[in-house]
């Protein structure tokens, strides 16, 4: 019998074997793609990564600890500008450059997720709006380094001899194996006592404090982790197109990363490879369909997807399992 709203175990198990029949074949297919698909379709899977990525971190901070953020474009932007100086200016290798990315978005977002303890909703919102709107303008007033309006190219990696592999493949696999690693992690992070902490401090802040739980400690965390991903991201997309400029990196592109995770499925880790499938395709598909009106095709989609799917298609599926069990 289920106590509360806490998944049994027998539930927990109908959600896996649910996902298990579509995994396997996902898996294949990601660890054989520069091998089976056009090249193209190759750079545009890299792309989905890396926003899979970004989109990780958003759900840790909202779906997870129930904290709305509109300023995630920012440490996006910081975490691809990040490792491309430090590439550019400093040489560093380019997984290092990752690192370092994550380094900084890491501390800039604890800082940042201060007002956390005290805001939420719409006031907490309104905070990070601030981020997601000077961001752009703030890359393009130091255009000595940034490049400015022009933007930055970035080297990208090479693929080494022995893996006979083009470039547009090896850097698939480099996006995919931070990718994989930032899953892992992020599963890991949100399946044991954490996970369950966040969920009381989402649903019952106060409860979670009588019960000795460290609600402002861990909002400022989940900001900082979230924040992290967000940057990893970033650095990866730098990676994937080679070029980095300001005007990628507006309100809008935090708009459409709340979006998506709301597509995927909030408070779901998998959610976040259906965000990147979204924000790689949908908004070229758009405008495929209509250019003149591709932002109300844009909004066309989300908006069916939410009235078919609520709980996000990966929050559908698990529910669609667990029913016919």
């Amino acid at each position: 019998m289920n106590n509360g709203n806490r998944p049994s175990v027998i539930e927990r198990k109908h959600k896996i074997s649910a996902f298990r029949f579509l995994l396997i074949p996902l898996c294949a297919f990601l660890l054989t793609a520069p091998f089976v698909a056009p090249s193209y379709l190759t750079f545009q899977l890299t792309g989905v990564l890396a926003y899979a990525v970004a989109a990780i971190g958003l759900n840790l901070i909202t779906g997870y600890a129930g904290q709305i953020s509109l300023g995630h474009n920012a440490f996006f932007a910081l975490g691809a500008y990040t490792a491309a100086l430090s590439m550019g200016y400093w040489h560093l290798h380019y997984a290092l450059s990752i690192l370092l990315a994550a380094l900084v978005s890491f501390a800039v977002g604890l800082l940042a997720g201060f007002p956390a303890q005290r805001l939420r909703g719409l006031y907490l919102a309104l905070i990070t709006l601030v981020l997601a709107v000077s961001v752009s303008p703030f890359i393009k007033h130091f255009k000595e380094y940034t490049g400015g309006m022009s933007g930055l190219p970035i080297e990208r990696p090479i693929a080494p001899k022995w893996t006979g592999l083009t470039q547009d493949g090896w850097v698939y696999y480099v996006v995919l194996g931070f990718a994989f690693l930032c899953f892992y992690l992020a599963r890991n992070f949100v399946a044991g006592s954490t996970g369950r902490a966040l969920t009381a401090v989402r649903q019952a802040p106060l409860a979670a404090l009588s019960m000795g739980v460290d609600v402002n400690q861990y909002k400022v965390l989940i900001f900082g982790l979230g924040s992290m991903l967000g940057g990893v991201g970033g650095a990866l997309f730098n990676l994937s197109i080679g070029f980095i400029a300001p005007d990628s990196f507006t309100l809008l592109l935090s708009v459409s990363f709340l979006a998506a995770i709301v597509v995927g499925g909030l408070g779901t880790i998998w959610g976040a490879l259906i965000a990147g499938l979204f924000l790689q395709f949908v908004p070229s598909y758009a405008s495929d369909i209509s250019e003149a009106l591709a932002g109300a095709v844009y909004g066309g989609i989300l908006i069916a997807c939410m009235f078919f799917m609520p709980k996000g298609i990966i929050g559908t599926i698990t529910s669609a399992g667990h029913n016919k069990t």
